[in-house]
């Protein structure tokens, strides 16, 4: 089975997520490498959005691993 990636950008201040969630391209062979692709793409988003906004907005990344059949 297939999985897909969902990640969203969310921020504790007013406890919401983005809408819609970015959703990777690339399909995952298995639900650990999907898992280990949402860890690493979070804290490279969070690096991108830099240390000042991720503080003044409380934000972070949320992910979720789907399986393809449920697309």
């Amino acid at each position: 089975m297939k999985y897909f990636l969902l990640l969203w950008v969310c921020s504790e201040i007013n406890g919401s997520c983005m809408a819609p969630p970015i959703q990777k391209s690339q399909l995952f062979n298995s639900h650990y490498e999907c898992v280990n692709s949402g860890y690493l793409d979070s804290m490279r988003m969070v690096q991108a959005m830099g240390e000042k906004i991720v503080e003044e907005k409380k934000l972070f990344v949320a992910f979720n691993c789907k399986p393809n059949s449920s697309i």
